[in-house]
């Protein structure tokens, strides 16, 4: 589905991104790595916010490359963000009606009962919800989620991970950039680790814990034995 080929980017003189390429097909993928790794500048440059300074991107086997996020959004690359962006001024009903006139997607996200109330009256879950409940309402072929589970409680999380289970089973690609590991080991098929604007892992769940170059890109070679 999406097949990025050599990309870099350099920011100021420093390398954020050194030569990724990768390839991401119909399944949920976990993209983890140490603070400044690149994470965010990759979702950034596949959803067309960012320019890449070399590379190239294909998605359904087009070149994707210099186009803006919104006709990126209308091929079926969606991104939602660590911040939650929704219109705060307006209710939860009028929010999705930017989008579409069929509000029965608030029900999948249980947020039926607060379809009237001002969206910055939401608690925290209840505004992710939202914010995945419109990127959804796009029809995406690809989701990227940046930081989905961010200040959420478990149980929050977990209404969430169940959203997330049935995207990939419907056959929507997702992408998910997540610091806390254990919630997203539980969500995604596949993770692939960044450090230091390199990729230095792609395997399973099962697996990234146990490779030698993931942990001593979190814990520094003198913390790892062996």
């Amino acid at each position: 589905m999406l097949k990025l080929i050599d990309i870099s980017k350099s920011f100021g003189g420093l390398k954020v991104l050194d030569k990724i390429s990768l390839e991401v097909k119909k399944e949920r993928l976990g993209i983890i790595g140490p603070n400044g790794a690149g994470k965010t500048t990759l979702f950034n440059i596949i959803s067309g916010f960012v320019k890449p300074d070399s590379g190239d991107i294909f998605f359904m086997g087009k070149s994707i490359v210099g186009k803006k996020p919104r006709d990126l959004a209308n091929l079926g690359i969606v991104r939602t963000f660590q911040i939650t962006k929704v219109f705060e001024n307006m209710t939860v009903e009028e929010n999705l009606k930017v989008i579409t006139d069929d509000l029965s997607i608030l029900k999948d996200f249980d947020l039926e009962s607060r379809r009237k109330e001002l969206a910055k009256n939401l608690s925290q879950g209840e505004m992710r919800r939202l914010s995945l409940a419109l990127a959804l309402a796009r029809n995406p072929r690809l989701l990227l989620l940046d930081e989905p589970f961010s200040g959420l409680s478990k149980k929050e999380v977990e209404k969430i991970l169940g959203i997330i289970k049935e995207l990939g089973g419907n056959g929507t690609a997702v992408a998910i950039v997540e610091h806390r590991m254990g919630d997203l080991f539980n969500a995604v098929e596949r993770v692939i680790v960044l450090n230091e604007g390199k990729l230095i892992f792609d395997g399973s769940p099962e697996d990234v814990l146990e490779s030698r170059s993931v942990m001593e890109a979190y814990f520094g070679k003198r913390y790892v034995k062996g």
